[in-house]
C-alpha cells in the first residue's frame, strides 16, 4: 500500500490574496504536569507578522472558527483543522485552504459511476496512483454544502513507506 501526505485546497480564483499560517500549540504552566492553556496563533505569511494571538482554556482545540479570517485569505493549516464545520463557512466567505489531509479525522468525496456521492476509499485510490504523485478532485462536505477541492497526493519516502497515513 502506498501511503501519502495530502493537501487539500480549493482553487483559488480571487484577485487579491492574503497568505497566513495558523497553527495551535499547548502551553504548560510551570511544574503542572498536563496541557494549561492553548495558544492559537495566525501569522501573515508574507510579511512574517502576528495577525493574530488567541489564549485560551486547555478544552478549546485548533478550528479556523478562533480568527478573523476575510474573503481573500488563503490559510494553510495542519491536520488538526480537518473539521468541514469551520472549513466550509469559510470558502464559502471566499476564503481558500491549504492543508495537511488526514483520513482519519475528516471524511472526503467522490461521485460515483451513478453520480451519487460516495465516501472515498483511500486505500484503494493510493494504490492506483502506484508510486506517483497526483491530483485527485474531490468533494468537502457539510450540511448541505459540497465544495469541489483537489487532494494531492505525494508518495511517502522509502523510508516512510511503512507509516500510516496519520
Amino acid at each position: 500500500m502506498l501511503s501519502g501526505v495530502f493537501g487539500l485546497h480549493q482553487v483559488v480564483d480571487s484577485g487579491s490574496l492574503s497568505f497566513v499560517i495558523i497553527d495551535g500549540s499547548t502551553v504548560q504552566e510551570p511544574g503542572a504536569t498536563e496541557t494549561t492553556y492553548r495558544l492559537h496563533i495566525a501569522i501573515d505569511l508574507i510579511s512574517l507578522t502576528l495577525r493574530q494571538v488567541e489564549v485560551s482554556t486547555d478544552k478549546i482545540g485548533e478550528s479556523l472558527d478562533h480568527y478573523v479570517l476575510e474573503s481573500g485569505d488563503v490559510v494553510l493549516i495542519d491536520r488538526g483543522y480537518n473539521q468541514p464545520k469551520s472549513l466550509v463557512p469559510f470558502i464559502d466567505r471566499g476564503g481558500d485552504i491549504v492543508l495537511r489531509y488526514n483520513a482519519h479525522s475528516m471524511n472526503l468525496y467522490e461521485l460515483d459511476e451513478h453520480g451519487k456521492m460516495i465516501k472515498i476509499d483511500w486505500e484503494t485510490k493510493l494504490q492506483r496512483l502506484g508510486k506517483q504523485a497526483g491530483a485527485i478532485p474531490v468533494y468537502l462536505c457539510h450540511d448541505t454544502k459540497r465544495i469541489a477541492c483537489t487532494v494531492h497526493a505525494v508518495p511517502l519516502p522509502a523510508e516512510k513507506s511503512g507509516a500510516s497515513l496519520a
